[in-house]
């Protein structure tokens, strides 16, 4: 007979899983993996274009068994009955395998500091975490349009079946590239207020510093860790000073895929469970060292043949081991956020949640159904 506790265990091990919301967890690559808590979980380009069904897996378990098989979540959708309408969105978060909703627990964390400041009448407290509450919700939103029109890009590529093959630029490449730099835009706004809240509410300098570049200057001679990592990482090499690169770059010299020759795409084969392959679509924004690739061939004579060829080869050997978009935006995102929640915790900044009682309540209640 066994012991309580085993018993118990065992209990718990066979009873039936409380019953969870469906969900879209989208993948790299522009993958969708489909879980209606059925008993496989599909991974699809669209409904009419499924690649792979696995076991599903208990709840919680799912984005690490997708990870496992080389499909890397990005961010989930959660539909409900108000979406099916068209009356509201899904509810999406941005997704960090090895920091789960951290993007989600961020915003919550400021709005919070928001709320306090302004009940206390903190002015610039309350400026600032309003502004990081508003990055936030963007960089939530460009991620979800990177990938969605990652997913559109890769589904009109393989619609017609087939293995994928060679370089392409079709219709909905133009929203992959609209979206990367709505990202790059909205990443680099958020970025110059990090270096701000650091410097007036770390540091506690009054001058004014608005933008990372500022603060890089004037911060040098901060012994402070957090400090000393930020500087790091925007020197030369640094994950920051990459990101930064690629900003100014497309801001300021070329808009997305006009700063080189050859602009495409390509759909890759990954390997996930049993040797499947599942198509993924691969777009090029940095070299493999995190620097901006330099375009030898602008001067190409598209009137001779081998110059072209060569051209070309030189796009491909950079294309071949680039780094990907969609990728770039997520890993970047999940770094900020790594970074902000150190920030936040330098600040000291504390936050109360908003509750509503009955003083809060001006005239009667009434309840409408729809």
């Amino acid at each position: 007979m066994p012991a309580d506790d085993d018993k118990a265990s065992a209990e718990a091990k066979n009873a039936p899983e409380r019953k969870q919301p469906p969900r879209i967890v989208h993948l790299l690559g522009g993958l969708r993996a489909i879980d209606v808590r059925a008993e496989q979980v599909i991974v699809q380009i669209a409904s009419n274009l499924p690649v792979l069904a696995i076991q599903t897996p208990a709840y919680a378990h799912l984005y690490a068994v997708l990870g496992r098989l080389g499909l890397i979540p990005i961010g989930v959708e959660f539909p409900h009955a108000l979406t099916m309408e068209g009356r509201m969105p899904p509810d999406w978060q941005a997704f960090f395998p090895a920091m789960g909703f951290r993007l989600m627990d961020e915003r919550n964390a400021w709005s919070n500091i928001r709320h306090s400041a302004s009940r206390d009448g903190e002015h610039a407290i309350r400026l600032a975490a309003s502004k990081c509450v508003t990055y936030l919700d963007l960089l939530n939103i460009r991620l979800l349009q990177l990938s969605a029109a990652y997913n559109r890009t890769l589904r009109a590529q393989m619609v017609g079946g087939g293995k994928p093959h060679g370089f392409f630029n079709n219709g909905y490449m133009r929203e992959v590239d609209a979206a990367v730099h709505a990202f790059l835009s909205d990443a680099g706004s958020f970025r110059d207020l990090v270096a701000e809240i650091v410097w007036r509410f770390v540091l506690k300098e009054t001058d004014q510093v608005t933008t990372l570049a500022t603060f890089l200057k004037k911060a040098k001679g901060s012994n402070l860790p957090l400090v000393q990592e930020l500087l790091e990482a925007g020197k030369d090499g640094g994950w920051l000073h990459s990101f930064s690169d690629l900003r100014n770059n497309i801001v300021h010299v070329a808009p997305v895929g006009r700063s080189q020759t050859f602009h495409f795409c390509e759909v890759r084969e990954v390997t996930a469970v049993a040797n499947a392959m599942v198509p993924s679509l691969h777009y090029a924004v940095l070299n493999k060292d995190g620097r901006i690739w330099q375009d030898l061939s602008d001067e190409t004579d598209f009137n001779d043949k081998e110059a072209i060829k060569a051209a070309l080869e030189q796009y491909r050997t950079y294309f071949a081991e680039s780094i990907d978009g969609l990728a770039f935006a997520s890993k970047t995102i999940e770094r900020m956020m790594a970074l902000l929640t150190q920030v936040r915790a330098a600040t000291e900044l504390k936050g109360e949640r908003m509750k509503i009682t009955d003083a809060d309540i001006i005239g009667e209640i009434k309840v409408t159904q729809r």
